[in-house]
């Protein structure tokens, strides 16, 4: 005799509640994986040159103690100069010298200002450590300015319209995107 009712199978993994609840385990464990990988992601450290007049701005990625540098004309004495900066954390740079190839008005050389050295190839170089928020500028093509990390150049005065102000500055990634 056959039963009048249809019995089906009725365990964890074949059917039921406990199934559902599950796949509702697994879809939440990799939402939760997920949401931290994007929080890592997100509170990394970049150097961001923020325009002061809506135009694009540019980041790239960077971590305590990589080093970058500011190359551009003296607007006076038309040598180059390059700054050199550390970065020690968010809102935190550290300029490490100076290096340029001639004295004059608005060039560092007093003992006061750090140690300063001449270069067998004519370059003069001021060693410091100066503190800094955020490096701000205003762009030009006399001064042409570049930002130099990692091997890439940013020409600061392609990037930007000249006379425009840019402020550099080291945040959290997640802060750049607003």
């Amino acid at each position: 005799m056959k039963p009048f009712v249809k019995v089906k199978d009725r365990t964890p993994e074949s059917a039921g509640f406990r199934s559902f609840l599950k796949s509702k385990l697994i879809f939440l464990i990799s939402l939760v994986f997920l949401c931290v990988l994007f929080m890592i992601y997100a509170n990394k450290l970049v150097v961001s040159i923020n325009p002061d007049n809506g135009q694009k701005k540019e980041t790239f990625a960077t971590r305590a103690g990589d080093v970058w540098y500011l190359e551009f004309t003296h607007s006076v004495q038309k040598t180059p100069v390059q700054e050199f900066f550390v970065v020690r954390g968010e809102n935190d740079l550290l300029m490490k010298g100076t290096r340029y190839r001639s004295l004059g008005v608005g060039l560092p050389f007093l003992p006061s200002e750090g140690k300063f050295t001449s270069t067998a190839d004519g370059y003069f170089i001021l060693e410091m450590n100066r503190a800094f928020k955020s490096v701000r500028m205003r762009t030009g093509l006399e001064a042409s300015p570049k930002l130099h990390h990692d091997g890439i150049d940013y020409p600061l005065y392609e990037l930007y319209t000249p006379g425009t102000l840019i402020e550099i500055k080291v945040e959290k990634r997640y802060r750049s995107w607003f």
